[in-house]
């Protein structure tokens, strides 16, 4: 029996934009999703009562549309699924970040299996902080795809990928030496997670979110005010305070 609760593709659209809107403008009302999705209004209102039928939204014609718990979860769920499938396009197939990769992230995000999602996260990470990998690596994928697959691509970089294999003893190091606070880390640099101090609300917070030791952070910015850090991790976008971020030790990358 199929579950009463379950979205298709097009709902989680609606409720992924419903979202997006009050995030930027704080009210919601039918005319904002049809512009944004390019509807009428009459599908937008046909949407909104069966997500309002499933418990996701709070509707009434003519008022304020507002999202219920559930239904903030399972936009935040959309969003960081739209997320992983894009950097992946992006950082790892290096595809142009534009319309075509958002496009394709937007079409994939309905359809990947929480299992693949997490192999593509771990994917991502090990891609980015591998020493048998790591940047060159991808930068020389692009190459490969923009010479057309040419076979000759690699010719004169053999020995120097011999040479790093023979020279890396056991398996590839994914963590530095160095363990620091998150505090310690500056903007737009990566850190894996050591640990975390327990019985702290952002020991739960992280632990919920299946953020373990060994994920990897991006710092993203810093409030010069007020040290709270935007980070990401895992899809996810957080704002860490900085007493917070004092209790989390990394390993920068």
């Amino acid at each position: 029996m199929p579950n009463p609760d379950s979205l298709t593709a097009s709902l989680e659209d609606y409720l992924e934009t419903i979202y997006n809107i009050i995030h930027e403008k704080k009210a919601v009302r039918v005319k904002d999703i049809a512009t944004r999705l390019s509807v009428q209004n009459p599908s937008v209102t046909s949407a909104l009562k069966n997500l309002s039928k499933k418990g996701y939204v709070n509707y009434t014609p003519y008022d304020v549309i507002t999202l219920t718990d559930k239904g903030e979860t399972a936009a935040l769920d959309i969003i960081r699924r739209h997320e992983v499938m894009k950097t992946f396009l992006v950082d790892i197939l290096c595809l142009d970040n534009n319309e075509k990769a958002e496009n394709a992230a937007c079409r994939m995000e309905h359809t990947v299996p929480p299992e693949v999602l997490e192999r593509i996260i771990r994917l991502v990470e090990f891609a980015q902080i591998c020493p048998r990998s790591g940047k060159e690596w991808i930068s020389g994928f692009k190459r490969f795809c923009d010479n057309n697959f040419n076979g000759n691509l690699c010719q004169g970089e053999k020995e120097k990928c011999v040479g790093r294999f023979i020279h890396t003893p056991g398996q590839c190091s994914m963590l530095s030496k160095d363990t620091l606070s998150l505090t310690n880390i500056k903007e737009t640099h990566k850190a894996r997670l050591i640990k975390v101090e327990e019985d702290t609300l952002i020991h739960t917070r992280l632990e919920t979110m299946g953020v373990t030791p060994g994920s990897l952070f991006l710092v993203e910015n810093i409030d010069t005010m007020t040290g709270d850090m935007n980070v990401a991790v895992r899809g996810y976008h957080l704002i860490i305070r900085k007493n917070e971020a004092d209790s989390i030790q990394v390993s920068p990358c």
